[in-house]
């Protein structure tokens, strides 16, 4: 595969759980310091220490943490769509962190070191490399190697499942509530697409003679969910996503997950996030059955 194509492939946005990225750097670290002091990998010279060799390796482990969860953060406010989080973003985001732990290091060393050069460009280049050399095993092996993961996962149950078009379409309708009153509403079931949220409200999409039909609704998508529970094949494939399994025309993946495309729909596709697979893996082979 082509170096552009690569980088363009969808990556999986890791760092909205901000308590698992804790406990994810706080293992780095343990992991980092452990190395450290049992292997001593980099040179030193202990008559340069203004403090013990012990806490100038618990700094080197232990000082990212902080950097990381700011410099991710930021990243988290700034990235809006996460769909469009690509395994080239992670990779230079992931550098850019590394560059700047190692800067940090380098703005350290008058802390922990005696050297008159401790501001040369020697030492600032030897901090830069030696924290890419630890981060190098993430950055080289770690995120190809679950990419790779995550795309066979993915397309392992794809090769399985039967076409949609097996799947037995249901004429219902059913009368919606709503917390507005006098804003109650017949949704037809057997032309239902899909409903996604839009702020306060969710957008209601289904098909028509004439073409794609739209609703927006002041409720929530838990409360539109609820009332649909008498139909097994309305499942909520995202936060901010209920799917009519029965329109799904072709299903795709990538390392983020599913993506569907829906029957008479060309706008898009919707999106089936990482941690709702398997119970949609579940759920659509069940319908797929009935």
């Amino acid at each position: 595969m082509k170096i552009k194509a690569y980088i363009k492939q969808a990556y999986p946005f890791y760092y909205e759980d901000f308590k698992k990225v804790f406990i994810l750097l706080f293992g780095v670290a343990i992991i980092s310091f452990l190395f450290t002091y049992l292997f001593e990998p980099f040179d030193v010279n202990q008559a340069e220490h203004k403090i013990s060799s012990l806490w100038i390796v618990i700094v080197h482990a232990f000082m990212p943490i902080p950097i990381a969860l700011g410099y991710l953060f930021i990243l988290h406010k700034t990235v809006k769509d996460k769909r469009q989080w690509t395994i080239g973003k992670e990779f230079l985001n992931l550098a850019l962190l590394l560059f700047l732990i190692g800067l940090t290091s380098f703005f350290l060393r008058d802390f922990i070191y005696t050297n008159p050069d401790n501001w040369s460009f020697r030492y600032l280049w030897e901090e830069i490399r030696n924290t890419f050399l630890v981060g190098s095993l993430i950055l080289m092996i770690i995120l190809p190697l679950n990419l790779e993961r995550l795309l066979n996962s993915h397309f392992n149950f794809l090769k399985q499942i039967t076409t949609p078009s097996s799947i037995i379409k249901r004429s219902n309708s059913i009368h919606i509530n709503t917390p507005i009153i006098g804003e109650q509403f017949e949704i037809n079931m057997e032309t239902f697409l899909f409903a996604k949220v839009e702020g306060n409200y969710i957008e209601i999409v289904y098909s028509s003679v004439t073409g794609i039909g739209k609703l927006l609704k002041r409720m929530t998508l838990k409360e539109f969910e609820e009332q649909l529970s008498p139909f097994p094949y309305v499942f909520k494939v995202h936060r901010s996503y209920l799917v009519n399994l029965q329109t799904i025309e072709s299903i795709s993946g990538n390392a983020q997950g599913y993506l569907l495309r829906l029957k008479n729909f060309s706008e898009g596709t919707i999106p089936v996030s990482r941690s709702k697979i398997q119970e949609f893996n579940r759920v659509f082979t069940n319908c797929n059955k009935k």
